[in-house]
C-alpha cells in the first residue's frame, strides 16, 4: 500500500520535475549569474569614472591605505581590481569561460571579505559562485553551446 502511493507520487510530481530541470534551473543559473555579476560591475563602473573624471588617486588610496591587498602596491590592485570587476562579470553573465570568471570574482569576493568589510552579502556572492565554479555556467550560456557545437565536430 505505502509502496503503491510512493509510486503514484513519484508518477506525479515526475512532469514537475522535468519542468524544474528544462526551465527552473537554466533560468536559476542565469539569475545567480546575473546578480553577482551586477554587482560587481556596477562597482567597476564606479571605479572606472574616478579614472574618467581624474580622482584615479583616491582609488589609489582606497587600494593602499583603507583595504590594501597583501603583497601587491595599491596602483597595480587599483588596476587589477577595476580590470577585474569589469571584463570578469561580463564573462559570468554570458556564461564565456564562466568557472573562470567565476573563480577570479570569489578571489576578489574574498579579498574584499578579509581586507576590507565583512558582509552578509560576500556569503551569498561565495556561495553563488562557487556553485558556478562547481556545476559550470548552466544551459544557458555561452560555454553549453560551445561545449555543444565542439562535440558535434
Amino acid at each position: 500500500m505505502i509502496l503503491n502511493i510512493a509510486k503514484k507520487t513519484n508518477e506525479t510530481l515526475q512532469p514537475l520535475r522535468s519542468i524544474a530541470n528544462i526551465v527552473g534551473s537554466p533560468l536559476f543559473d542565469l539569475s545567480a549569474r546575473i546578480y553577482v555579476g551586477w554587482a560587481f560591475f556596477k562597482s567597476g563602473l564606479s571605479r572606472f569614472s574616478s579614472y574618467t573624471n581624474g580622482t584615479w588617486e583616491d582609488q589609489v588610496f582606497l587600494f593602499t591605505e583603507e583595504h590594501p591587498v597583501p603583497g601587491i602596491p595599491g596602483e597595480l590592485s587599483a588596476i587589477l581590481g577595476t580590470g577585474g570587476e569589469l571584463i570578469l562579470p561580463v564573462l559570468l553573465v554570458l556564461g564565456l569561460f564562466g568557472r573562470f570568471a567565476a573563480a577570479g570574482l570569489l578571489v576578489m569576493t574574498a579579498i574584499i571579505e578579509f581586507t576590507y568589510t565583512h558582509a552578509t552579502d560576500h556569503i551569498l556572492w561565495a556561495f553563488l559562485l562557487g556553485m558556478v565554479l562547481i556545476k559550470g555556467a548552466g544551459m544557458l550560456s555561452i560555454d553549453h553551446f560551445l561545449v555543444k557545437w565542439l562535440r558535434s565536430k
